[in-house]
């Protein structure tokens, strides 16, 4: 049993080691920072009041943005973007099953499908798959882009937010506990970075990784930060493969 205990310590230890440290910053032009996406050269906000996608620098000079004609855009969450195109989440009701839409950059309206479960949250992209995660019940799906589930995991957390690949692990938000969770492809926890140290009511809500940082976004402040993350173990060929991802 002592040994049973100790073990447990240890993990908890290693898992509040995560560090946040604040880079840059600037105001959303939207009430709610619900998704964020990178395409190699600026950032896309999917906001929840204008429920629309926003082209941003990242000093947050606003560049372009598009509210989708289909379809007709209720509640959107999470966003990501493949190489081509940018998919954002869309909730009818808070407990419907909600839809994916996949959009050119120009607003055009491409495919969509029907998401898994209910209540979900974020959304993200690793090459070759979209991954969700969905609130109502505390799972992470790894979807291919006609909506097949190809697998999925449970976590141990109820406030669910948007999502981030950085090559190799996931990461997502968890808006209740001010934090940002590092996890494999397969569910294990790798660690947990505390955002109350930027503000003790930090709402987490979107988030992306741009090849080097992270960006997530605060639906308190209407905020969002470009933050580092100083236990993430970052190595040429996750730089290799997030160059190939976004810019051939």
């Amino acid at each position: 049993m002592r040994n049973v205990y100790i073990g447990i310590l240890v993990l908890s230890v290693l898992a509040a080691a995560g560090d946040v440290n604040v880079l840059s910053s600037f105001s959303s032009p939207d009430q709610y920072t619900n998704g964020l996406a990178w395409d190699g050269t600026n950032l896309w906000l999917l906001g929840g009041s204008y429920d629309g996608f926003y082209e941003i620098t990242t000093g947050g000079v606003v560049l372009s943005q598009f509210k989708p004609s289909e379809p007709g855009g209720d509640n959107a969450n999470g966003a990501t973007f493949d190489g081509t195109n940018l998919w954002g989440m869309f909730l009818p009701g808070t407990s419907s099953p909600g839809e994916v839409y996949e959009y050119t950059t120009s607003g055009a309206y491409v495919s969509t499908f029907t998401c898994p479960g209910t209540y979900n949250i974020g959304l993200t992209w690793d090459g070759s798959n979209l991954w969700m995660s969905c609130r109502g019940n505390q799972t992470i799906y790894e979807i291919s882009t006609d909506g097949s589930v190809q697998s999925s995991f449970s976590v141990p957390y109820s406030g669910l937010g948007d999502m981030a690949y950085d090559g190799t692990n996931l990461f997502f938000t968890t808006g209740n506990n001010r934090t940002i969770v590092e996890v494999t492809t397969t569910g294990t926890i790798i660690d947990i970075f505390d955002l109350s140290g930027i503000s003790g009511s930090f709402h987490a809500s979107a988030l992306m990784f741009d090849g080097n940082n992270f960006w997530v976004g605060d639906n308190f402040s209407d905020i969002i930060y470009e933050v580092e993350l100083n236990t993430v173990a970052l190595n040429q060929s996750t730089f290799g493969h997030i160059k190939t991802l976004f810019l051939e």
